[in-house]
């Protein structure tokens, strides 16, 4: 009688699992901020928050009255990157868009749906880096693409395909399936201010 209780706990252990529970919702109409309620939370409710990395590297982020076009407003993020600044110094902008829960389980975002990610940027003319991190990715070699802002508002369609590892961690097969946050980082040196409005993922 024990074996036979032995081995039905092994089955469902095999089918139910014992690892990290991963729970995918799909987004909904490709919508990471448009900014126009004014405050500081995305359309999933996560908080913005300014990103800086080194003790000479800062940032700090608003959203405030301005935007493109009927646009009521924009989010603004400044700060600077020493000069010769590594990787590792960055200065910008996060925003999550999933969590970790009780019992070994997270809460990430599925964009499965979509073809790539869209925003509009303006500001300190130069290099930004638009970045897309996954669960999957667990040593910081998230997927990057670049961008070439000046004072302008310019729409930048990035389709997935254009985000890349930059190679110093362990390569992971993008899926589309386990999104943790988007995040806007300088690539220059020195001071800068950018404004952005309406992120959103898009179907092609």
């Amino acid at each position: 009688m024990i074996h036979r209780f032995a081995l039905l706990f092994l089955a469902l252990t095999l089918v139910v699992g014992c690892g990290p529970r991963q729970e995918s919702i799909p987004m909904i109409d490709g919508v990471v901020d448009d900014f126009e309620d004014g405050d500081i939370y995305n359309r999933l409710g996560f908080t913005w928050e300014s990103v800086s990395g080194g003790a000479e590297a800062d940032a700090t982020i608003f959203v405030e009255a301005g935007g493109i076009g009927t646009s009521r407003y924009q989010l603004t993020i400044g700060g600077m990157r020493p000069i010769g600044s590594s990787g590792d110094l960055v200065s910008g902008a996060r925003v999550r868009m999933g969590q970790p829960l009780e019992a070994n389980r997270s809460e990430v975002t599925n964009v499965t749906a979509y073809s790539g990610l869209e925003l509009r940027i303006r500001g300190t003319q130069g290099s930004y880096i638009i970045q897309i991190g996954t669960e999957a990715v667990t040593d910081f070699d998230f997927y990057n693409a670049y961008v070439e802002v000046n004072n302008d508002w310019t729409l930048f369609r990035l389709p997935f395909e254009e985000f890349r590892q930059e190679g110093f961690g362990k390569a992971e097969r993008w899926t589309g399936s386990d999104l943790t946050h988007v995040a806007i980082y300088s690539n220059l040196y020195g001071p800068y201010t950018v404004f952005v409005d309406d992120i959103r993922f898009y179907v092609e």
